[in-house]
């Protein structure tokens, strides 16, 4: 692919997303944020807090950090890679168009077309995403679709399970179970590495792509991005700053004149009592 074409493309996927957050930044109530009494005094007292504006910091960037991660695996997953880059993403209307139907394609998000051949894409976030029990049934479910290939039912002839971040080198070893490489325990897996390759990070956005920079490209992508919506950007910090300062003044009558923070007085307030 082209720079210029992955570079422009991301630009606008990431600029929408930017907006969809922002939408959400925007519409959040601060006035109904409440406080964990029991887990405050612990992380205050972990990470050092000298006040509530710094626990109001760290309360909030927990509270949207969860919703902006969730939002981004949905912007390579739904957007990115469809709308850039050109894989055809299996909803549940084109699953049952391509006959995907079975239940060994669930783990199978994307496929993707490579010299003149249909590649089936299963698409991990990060070295984490895979536990013990999930590399188990991932393994059983590649060696069914392997099987159907074998008995021409369909023509994928390869499966890559990647990660679009990362290093192959630090990938946790159930991604080497996949492909049924297991290292000591019986974990009762079959030999797929003909079949299922890996791919991390830069590996992984050079074969998708065509070009080893091809992740430099997404990256200036994004920048592109967030140099278009700096002025919403700059709303969004204006209101960030004044949800942090909603939350800790609704919290100055707890903290006496040598900033104390009574906690209990916040567990009684929160709870009753």
């Amino acid at each position: 692919m082209e720079r210029e074409v992955v570079l422009n493309g991301v630009k606008e996927q990431a600029a929408w997303w930017l907006e969809e957050r922002l939408k959400k930044v925007r519409q959040e109530k601060h006035d109904t944020m409440e406080v964990n009494p029991f887990m405050a005094p612990l992380v205050s007292a972990l990470h050092g807090h000298s006040d509530f504006h710094e626990l109001a910091d760290f309360l909030l960037g927990g509270h949207f950090a969860i919703g902006h991660a969730t939002g981004f695996g949905k912007l390579i997953d739904e957007k990115i890679l469809p709308r850039v880059f050109g894989t055809t993403k299996l909803d549940k209307a084109t699953r049952e168009a391509k006959n995907f139907k079975k239940s060994c394609f669930d783990n199978i998000d994307h496929v993707v077309r490579k010299d003149g051949k249909e590649i089936l894409l299963s698409l991990k976030a990060s070295k984490w995403t895979i536990q013990l029990g999930q590399a188990v049934e991932l393994n059983k479910s590649f060696k069914e679709i392997r099987e159907l290939f074998e008995a021409a039912e369909h023509s994928h002839d390869q499966v890559v399970i990647a990660t679009f971040y990362g290093r192959a080198e630090n990938l946790t070893d159930k991604y080497r179970l996949v492909r049924g490489i297991s290292f000591g325990a019986n974990h009762d897996v079959h030999d797929l590495q003909d079949y299922v390759i890996v791919l991390a990070g830069q590996e992984f956005w050079s074969w998708l792509g065509g070009h080893p920079d091809t992740q430099i490209w997404v990256m200036e992508g994004i920048q592109a991005a967030i140099e278009s919506k700096r002025e919403g950007l700059r709303e969004a910090q204006s209101l960030m700053t004044e949800f942090r300062n909603s939350f800790a003044r609704r919290y100055e009558a707890f903290i006496d004149s040598d900033g104390i923070i009574d906690w209990v007085g916040i567990l009684k307030a929160t709870n009753g009592g």
